[in-house]
């Protein structure tokens, strides 16, 4: 795939701060599960990995402002570790891929991640966490942070696990928030060091952090009317569908 024209780039910048805007709080998960592989589909694969983790950075204050001293200590300790090693990890698994076989990378992360929230979903409930032993939680925090790096899919991990262990919901997204905060300042360094991250999509993403946060305004009123259940469906199917044309096209 060709490198993007700037009309192009400025039309899905727009859009995707809008949305990533809109997810971040309505519904707190799946933004990175559905719109990767669906931007993926019209911008190179390492163009939307580094303009949405520029985004997700922006949209991280809003996050830890609401939820903000309200979460778990000692999950923080026991999965950012495991985090940060596994975004070193996926950085290296994506340097030096071809476009496609960024796409392909991107597509089959993506599916797989999918159809795992899907199977969480239909359970009603994540794995059962309770009393896991530190290593556990070190090894979700690992496979979490590849999971980051590759697909923008780290919450599909780590949310279910934390769910597990029992906490208050809010507990769980003010952890989750905590750790996606730090896991996406190492990402910019690392995308940044293999050409994801360009000083164009910065300010792309800069200029269109009015749209970001007008999305975020939308979000937190859609909350309490969101049909949440039916609307994680929805961004498993996007995520599904936009996987399946990456692998296939």
């Amino acid at each position: 795939m060709t490198d993007p024209s700037l009309p192009l780039l400025a039309a899905v910048a727009a859009g995707a701060a809008l949305a990533v805007g809109v997810l971040k709080t309505s519904v707190g998960g799946g933004i990175g599960l559905a719109l990767t592989p669906l931007l993926t589909l019209v911008l190179p694969a390492s163009a939307v990995l580094g303009l949405l983790t520029i985004m997700l950075s922006l949209s991280d204050p809003l996050s830890l402002y609401y939820y903000w001293r309200r979460w778990d200590g000692r999950q923080l300790r026991l999965l950012l570790p495991g985090v940060l090693v596994g975004i070193l990890v996926g950085g290296w698994l994506l340097a030096g891929q071809s476009e496609s076989g960024l796409r392909r990378v991107v597509g089959a992360s993506a599916l797989v991640l999918a159809l795992l929230q899907l199977a969480f979903l239909l359970s009603r409930r994540g794995p059962s966490a309770a009393g896991a032993p530190w290593p556990v939680g070190t090894g979700v925090g690992l496979l979490g942070g590849v999971a980051s790096a590759v697909a923008h899919s780290g919450g599909t991990v780590i949310g279910p696990y934390l769910v597990g262990l029992g906490l208050s919901n809010a507990a769980v997204v003010g952890t989750g928030s905590a750790v996606v905060a730090v896991s996406n300042m190492l990402k910019l360094g690392t995308y940044w060091q293999i050409g994801f991250v360009t000083g164009r999509l910065v300010l792309l993403a800069l200029v269109t952090t009015p749209l970001l946060y007008l999305g975020a305004w939308l979000g937190y009123r859609l909350n309490a009317v969101l049909p949440r259940r039916l609307f994680a469906l929805l961004l498993i199917a996007i995520a599904i569908v936009g996987s399946l044309r990456l692998l296939t096209s």
